[in-house]
């Protein structure tokens, strides 16, 4: 997508968040949705962006909500594209049934290597 958005002269950002990817180095076990959310917070501040439109996609869905709630005023809007809706108190785990067990299963086996 960000090719096509670009190309209609749209500036998109992608970033990757703390913990993922390239930056999968970064991991630590106090890495979660609160890094993420300044993760993207930074790129807020860090471009001096106003008037987004920012999109979440899955669990990124978690982390677009916290920016919401913390940076309001800059973003013009939010777009979950199949992505979690966040709900108060609850968690991706308790909205998806299964998946903390996937995620404690993943990490043990990391663990072990």
């Amino acid at each position: 997508m960000a090719p096509l958005l670009s190309k209609d002269g749209y500036f998109v950002y992608t970033p990757t968040l703390t913990g993922l990817g390239e930056r999968s180095h970064l991991v630590t076990r106090d890495t979660g949705l609160y890094t993420h959310i300044r993760d993207i917070i930074q790129v807020f501040e860090y471009e001096d962006l106003e008037e987004v439109v920012l999109v979440g996609h899955s669990y990124g869905g978690l982390v677009i909500g916290g920016v919401a709630e913390k940076i309001p005023q800059r973003i013009r809007r939010l777009v979950y594209l199949d992505a979690y809706i966040p709900q108060d108190n609850k968690s991706a785990f308790s909205l998806e049934p299964g998946l903390e067990t996937i995620y404690k299963k993943r990490a043990l086996s990391e663990e072990g290597k």
